[in-house]
């Protein structure tokens, strides 16, 4: 079975705001969460599900599992685009401490299932964690304060 399936390796690449907040306030606001799936097995594979949390400080503030029929090329790496909503209501409780601290801790979790020959769907996990100053990060948008 070994010669047969090697497991692939997914990491998160980018986790971009896709709306303006600002212009918005009330929502929903776009994210997307880009994934880069390395396929080192010598025949394609097909994403079935890929299944995410966003964690704010302490708030879960996206979770979800979107179907799909993407695929993922023989011997190589693929992109895989994931469009996350966030309702503003997730932010309330880390709002004031992204003010206060211009900082907040992040995590995104998941897996990708994958449609394999023999084996049939395996779960690969992904996750990142970090900080971002919020502010900075809607500067970088483009998203300036006047």
């Amino acid at each position: 079975m070994k010669d047969v399936f090697k497991s692939p390796k997914v990491r998160v690449v980018d986790v971009a705001l896709a709306s303006n907040p600002i212009v918005d306030p009330k929502g929903p606001w776009g994210f997307r969460l880009t994934l880069s799936v390395d396929n080192p097995n010598a025949y394609p594979l097909n994403v079935t599900y890929i299944a995410y949390t966003g964690i704010l400080g302490r708030e879960t503030v996206a979770e979800g599992e979107q179907r799909s029929d993407l695929r993922i090329e023989a011997s190589g790496v693929t992109e895989v685009r994931v469009p996350l909503t966030v309702l503003p209501e997730a932010f309330s409780k880390v709002a004031r401490r992204m003010l206060q601290t211009r900082r907040v801790d992040y995590e995104f979790n998941g897996s990708v299932g994958l449609d394999a020959p023999v084996v049939g769907v395996v779960r690969i996990p992904f996750s990142k964690t970090g900080s971002i100053d919020p502010v900075d990060l809607l500067i970088k948008k483009g998203f300036g304060f006047n």
